[in-house]
C-alpha cells in the first residue's frame, strides 16, 4: 500500500509542477515582452560574436548566414577552428566574402589548455575580439534580424552580468531530431524558467550566452572552466557570485535540429545527465518526478487496475507539453506531441544511466565526469 501512496503523491507532484511551468513561463514571457517594447531602442554596446565550430552541423550555412544579417549597428564575428582540415572552413569563407560589410575573421588554433573543446576553443578566439559584450553562439543556432537589438537591452541595467537566451528546437526531418526538438520546446524551456522564477536557480544554456567583457577579464578569461563539462552554468554561477545578476531570458534562439541518430541522442543526453548530476545531486533526483509518463507507466505496471488514472495523466502530459512548447514555437503540431510518451519513456532510460557509468566520449576524447562536472582523463 505504502508503494501506492508514494507513486500517486510522485503523480500528483509531477502534474502540479506541469501546470506551474506553464503558468510561470506565461508569466515571463508577458514581462519580458513589457520590458523590451519599452527598452530595445537607442542601446547599441559593440558586440563580438564568438562562434566555435566544428564539423558540419544541420543547415549550417543558413545558420551563419543568420548572423550576418542581424539588425545592429556594431557587431563583429569571430569563427575559431581547431584544424585548418575542417570542411566547415569554406562554408565561413564564403560567407565572408559575401558579407563584407561584416567586420569578422577566421581563427584556427589547435591549442588546448584544457579537457573541455569548447572552452578551449573559445579561448583560442577570444583575443580577436573587441566588443563591450561577448555573444558565445553554438554552431547549430539561428536567429532573427532583430535578436541581437533586443537581446543587448538587459545590459541596460548595469547590475547585470550576463544574459542567457532561450532555445527552442526546430527543424526535424526524422524521429530522432523531433524526440530532440519536443524535450527543447518543453522540458528545457520549462525547468529554466521554473527554476530562475520560483528557486532563484539560474540555469545558463551555452547556445546564447552574453556577457561583459569586463566581467569575463576579471574572471581570467575562459581559463577557469577548461576542465569542467557544464561551462555555461558554472559562468553564469561565477558572474552571480562577483556580485552581478544573470538574466534568464524568454527570448529564443532557434536551435537546428533536422536527422539525429539514436547514438547521437543518447550520448547527447548521456552527457547532460551527467552533468546535472554531479553539478545538484538532490536537484536531479527531484528532476524525476517532471516524468510524468514515466511515473504513470510504472503505475500502471504495478496495478493495471490504475491505468484509466495512468492513461489520463500521460494525456495531460502531451497536452501541457504542447501548450508550452507553443509559447516558444510555432512550427511544431498536436500530432508531433502524440510522440512525447515514447520521448519520454527514453529519457526516463537516459535519466538512470549516470548512476551507472560516469564516463563520457566527447570530440574524440574519453572523460570521466565528477563533482560540479568537472572533468578527468580516462587512460
Amino acid at each position: 500500500m505504502t508503494i501506492f501512496i508514494i507513486l500517486f503523491t510522485a503523480l500528483f507532484i509531477s502534474i502540479a509542477y506541469h501546470i506551474l511551468v506553464y503558468i510561470q513561463s506565461l508569466i515571463n514571457i508577458k514581462n519580458d515582452r513589457k520590458f523590451l517594447k519599452a527598452n530595445k531602442d537607442n542601446f547599441f554596446p559593440s558586440v563580438s560574436i564568438l562562434k566555435p565550430l566544428k564539423g558540419i552541423d544541420d543547415d549550417l550555412e543558413r545558420n551563419i548566414k543568420s548572423f550576418f544579417e542581424l539588425d545592429y549597428p556594431e557587431y563583429e564575428i569571430i569563427f575559431g577552428f581547431h584544424s585548418n582540415d575542417d570542411p566547415a572552413i569554406k562554408i565561413v569563407e564564403k560567407l565572408i566574402k559575401e558579407h563584407p560589410q561584416i567586420k569578422s575573421k577566421v581563427v584556427i588554433d589547435s591549442a588546448e589548455i584544457g579537457l573541455n573543446p569548447k572552452i578551449n576553443n573559445l579561448n583560442n578566439i577570444y583575443p580577436y575580439s573587441s566588443g563591450e559584450i561577448i555573444f558565445i553562439s553554438d554552431s547549430n543556432t539561428r536567429v532573427d534580424k532583430e535578436f541581437l537589438k533586443m537581446i543587448v537591452s538587459y545590459f541596460r541595467d548595469e547590475s547585470v552580468g550576463l544574459v542567457s537566451a532561450a532555445i527552442k528546437g526546430t527543424n526535424a526531418k526524422n524521429i530522432f531530431a523531433l524526440f530532440e526538438n519536443l524535450h527543447l520546446n518543453s522540458f528545457t524551456f520549462g525547468i529554466v524558467q521554473t527554476a530562475s522564477a520560483l528557486a532563484n536557480v539560474q540555469i545558463t544554456i551555452g547556445k546564447a550566452i552574453l556577457v561583459r567583457r569586463q566581467i569575463l577579464d576579471h574572471l581570467n578569461g575562459f581559463q577557469s572552466f577548461k576542465d569542467y563539462l557544464a561551462e555555461d552554468h558554472l559562468m553564469g554561477l561565477e558572474v552571480k557570485r562577483h556580485g552581478y545578476k544573470v538574466k534568464i531570458s524568454t527570448l529564443t534562439v532557434e536551435n537546428i535540429n533536422e536527422r539525429w541518430s539514436l547514438q547521437k541522442i543518447l550520448n547527447r543526453h548521456r552527457r547532460w545527465t551527467l552533468m546535472r548530476l554531479n553539478i545538484d545531486p538532490v536537484f536531479y533526483i527531484l528532476e524525476s518526478l517532471t516524468n510524468t509518463t514515466l511515473v504513470s507507466l510504472i503505475l500502471i505496471i504495478l496495478s493495471p487496475s490504475f491505468y484509466f488514472i495512468g492513461l489520463t495523466a500521460i494525456l495531460f502530459k502531451i497536452l501541457i507539453d504542447y501548450l508550452t512548447a507553443r509559447l516558444v514555437c510555432n512550427s511544431l503540431k498536436f500530432v508531433h506531441f502524440l510522440l512525447v510518451p515514447f520521448k519520454d519513456i527514453l529519457m526516463g532510460i537516459i535519466w538512470f544511466s549516470p548512476f551507472i557509468y560516469n564516463k563520457i566520449n566527447w570530440r574524440d576524447s574519453k572523460l570521466r565526469v565528477i563533482k560540479n562536472s568537472k572533468l578527468l582523463p580516462v587512460n
